[in-house]
């Protein structure tokens, strides 16, 4: 895809991948739309930006855990009259708990934006990109999206969504010359474990800008699955594929335990 001159749509802007993604893309030529619940965090990136990369910015604000946020920023993109090229559904939620240990309305939460806010948005700007015969969707999955993990598992199984909901819809989409990718990252130095316990060391993580790299130079290449950063992540992903069901599901409940917030 090229870059110069085009628009991008990333949500969960303001900070970790989406910060690291607005960087990047402002810096090859694309305009931006930046959209996270944090305004004030967004209007001081959109600053910086404008004034290092020359590129059209704007900010909406939106909670995209709501329908009325995200049907918010449907609205406010159309009255805007924006012609969005390149979706890129990076805001999300991980509960790291035991699901009876954790309020429904979390566990809500959590499935609103990492799956429904994705199908809403791309329902929304997707079809104007086909009818252009350009544009892509980015929707970030992760590595857990290829095994339950008990601890996580609404986190899991709603990143195993987003992977089957991108690998079909490429599908359903070839040869209209619109791509759909997957990005399925490991462990990044992020925000996301701030709230956590854990005992992964930042050596032990990938950083956004690597990731946000490895993401886009698959993108280029017509990927329709990525496993960006270490490659470990891409290793990991193959256990789930050729070791015994009941040894993967003991590996996984190893692993969340040690990132477990409760």
């Amino acid at each position: 895809m090229t870059y110069q001159g085009m628009t991008a749509l990333i949500t969960g802007a303001s900070m970790g991948l989406g910060e690291a993604f607005a960087n990047e893309l402002a810096t090859r030529g694309a305009h931006l739309v930046l959209v996270a619940r944090s305004e004030n965090k967004l209007i001081g990136m959109a600053e910086a930006l404008r004034v290092h990369a020359g590129v059209d910015i704007t900010v909406i604000s939106a909670d995209l855990s709501s329908a009325e946020g995200v049907q918010h920023l449907i609205a406010e993109v159309k009255r805007r009259d924006l012609r969005i090229d390149l979706l890129i559904n990076n805001a999300g939620l991980g509960v790291f708990e035991n699901f009876l240990d954790t309020s429904l309305a979390k566990q809500l939460e959590e499935v609103d934006l990492n799956v429904r806010a994705v199908v809403s948005l791309t329902h929304a700007f997707a079809p104007d990109m086909v009818s252009a015969h350009c544009g892509g969707v980015i929707n970030l999955a992760s590595t857990a999206a290829f095994q339950p993990l008990a601890g996580a598992s609404v986190y899991a199984a709603s990143k195993a969504f987003v992977l089957f909901f991108s690998e079909g819809l490429g599908l359903e989409l070839k040869g209209t010359g619109v791509q759909v990718m997957a990005a399925c990252p490991g462990p990044v130095a992020t925000h996301f474990f701030v709230n956590m316990s854990p005992t992964l060391k930042t050596s032990q993580m990938d950083q956004p800008g690597s990731v946000v790299l490895d993401i886009l130079r698959g993108f280029d290449q017509g990927k329709n699955v990525v496993y960006p950063g270490k490659v470990t992540n891409r290793l990991s992903t193959w256990g789930a594929r050729f070791l015994p069901r009941k040894m993967i599901l003991r590996l996984a409940v190893g692993v969340t335990k040690k990132l477990n917030q409760k």
